[in-house]
């Protein structure tokens, strides 16, 4: 069952919105709901952006932490 929301938006906004529905020939109701799937997503690619981000940032500095540490060890003679 679809719930009914009320959204207060100015003319310029109703006017995009109702152009955007004419040229996808769909409803301004099917134009929002996919408008806010696609931020949703948008939302978790960044944050999956950010997660993979963080990861190569941390994988890096064990990196030069063992480049660091393997360095130590030939300087002892090994």
């Amino acid at each position: 069952m679809m719930k009914t929301i009320t959204l207060k938006a100015d003319e310029a906004f109703d006017a995009l919105l109702s152009q955007l529905a004419a040229r996808l020939d769909t409803t301004r109701s099917a134009v929002i709901r996919d408008a806010v799937i696609s931020y949703e997503r948008h939302l978790q690619m960044d944050a999956l952006r950010r997660q993979v981000r963080e990861a190569s940032r941390r994988t890096r500095s064990q990196a030069d932490q063992a480049g660091d540490d393997l360095g130590s060890a030939n300087g002892d003679g090994l």
